[in-house]
């Protein structure tokens, strides 16, 4: 039966320390991290845990452990299937981003219990015989005297075929005894599952980590305060829309060169010129703009990126997961009575991390689009920046009900009452991050 985990749900105490929201957005657990560093360097699995460790350190914190403020950061990393010469590197790309952000969160609600099921077992015999057992011994009757021609024959019809005599002889043996037998079979497998909030990527690095072999990898971080801050704004109402700090984060977003726009994936987490909490979503799709159809290559591009940017955002409301890792090892060891012996192992390995399907209604506007480059692959990059706000939040409710408004019965020409504006559902997670 699977058993759903809410993640977190043993520190109720950290999750009381943020109430009030202007706490919260001064709080140093929402503010430690300023910057999303985003990187491009060889092995960027290693050299990202090397550096979020000795960051950490300066701190008193760790990696992949619950903090005394009651943050977690975690490293995962996806490898494109696409190496970053060849055409639908910047699509694996995408997808190594997915991975890693998956399997980041996969690791999260590890921490908060996993269902573990396992076994394991082995065989041994030893039969050593001398001499033959004199009443085992029979007289081979007709049918197998019969059986021995037709193997005979069968064997002169294999050798005009060209099989060799030892390939041959290889057909014809018996199964030997095994005097010594030894067998070992393990099975492991991990299960988690529960709605993970409350988490942001915080860094990126990606390049190149062997032959052909390109690897991102993520720094994702946890916090009590981040969950308790989404809480509140998916209650929204006046006393809570300024959250934090006044930003120029949307002048900062359009004044992102290209060459630093084609490095950001996921979403951004910030305040607005008014206080109110933004979250900002990153799409971006590879062109081929050396045809005769460039317009329309770049056109379609635009349109994928906006979808997928609109969808990290969705993504990083709320993701419903589950995860099964299952292992299973296996070795057989024989020695038989003419003295040889045989040898067999295997070890199978397999991870399925699914999110759920879900469906949030999540209104949204666009920033800005943009044209780059790769810096590794020099391949041709459209990107989409998208936005979601409590303003655009409420405007969309308006709308919304405007488009939805009734039309007045008997041909009454006054004007319909409109109706009372509802609160929009939205939870946003995450961490408040400058560019």
């Amino acid at each position: 039966m699977k058993k759903q985990l809410l993640l977190f749900a043993f520190l109720p105490f950290l999750m009381a320390k943020a109430q009030n929201p202007g706490d919260m957005a001064a709080s140093k657990a929402v503010s430690e991290t300023q910057d999303v560093q985003v990187e491009v360097l060889e092995f960027p699995e290693d050299k990202l845990t090397e550096s979020v460790m000795n960051s950490l350190a300066r701190q008193g914190k760790s990696l992949d452990a619950i903090n005394s403020d009651g943050s977690i950061y975690v490293i995962a990393s996806g490898t494109t299937t696409r190496p970053s010469n060849m055409p639908g590197f910047i699509l694996s790309r995408n997808v190594a981003y997915s991975i890693a952000e998956m399997t980041a969160k996969m690791n999260l609600l590890r921490m908060a219990g996993e269902q573990i099921t396992s076994g394991r077992g082995f065989e041994m015999i030893d039969d050593k015989i001398i001499g033959e057992d004199p009443d085992q011994k029979k007289k081979a009757g007709m049918l197998k005297k019969a059986k021995m021609v037709m193997d005979k024959s069968l064997d002169k019809a294999l050798s005009a075929l060209g099989v060799s005599d030892e390939e041959i002889q290889k057909l014809n043996e018996s199964n030997k005894k095994a005097v010594f037998e030894q067998k070992y079979n393990e099975s492991i497998r991990s299960f988690v599952s529960g709605m993970v909030k409350g988490c942001a990527v915080v860094r990126i690095c990606e390049g190149e980590a062997g032959n052909n072999d390109y690897q991102v990898s993520v720094c994702m971080k946890y916090s009590p305060e981040f969950q308790s801050l989404s809480a509140m704004i998916k209650n929204r109402d006046d006393s809570q829309a300024k959250q934090g700090k006044s930003t120029n984060s949307m002048d900062k977003i359009l004044g992102m060169t290209p060459d630093k726009l084609v490095g950001r994936m996921g979403t951004y987490i910030t305040y607005d010129q008014n206080g109110d909490m933004v979250v900002y979503g990153f799409g971006q799709e590879e062109v081929n703009a050396s045809g005769t159809r460039a317009s329309a290559e770049f056109s379609r591009a635009y349109s994928k990126a906006r979808l997928s940017a609109v969808n990290n955002i969705k993504n990083f409301v709320a993701e419903d997961m589950i995860a099964d890792e299952v292992s299973e090892t296996t070795e057989k060891f024989q020695q038989y009575a003419d003295g040889t012996d045989s040898y067999f192992s295997q070890q199978k390995w397999s991870q399925a991390v699914q999110s759920k399907s879900t469906t949030l209604n999540l209104p949204t506007t666009m920033v800005r689009k943009w044209k780059g480059i790769h810096p590794v692959s020099k391949q041709n990059v459209a990107g989409v920046v998208v936005m979601w706000s409590p303003t655009i939040a409420a405007r969309a409710d308006e709308l919304k009900e405007t488009f939805t408004e009734p039309e007045p019965a008997n041909g009454n020409n006054q004007q319909a009452q409109p109706q009372k504006t509802k609160k929009s559902n939205y939870t946003v997670t995450g961490e408040e991050e400058e560019l």
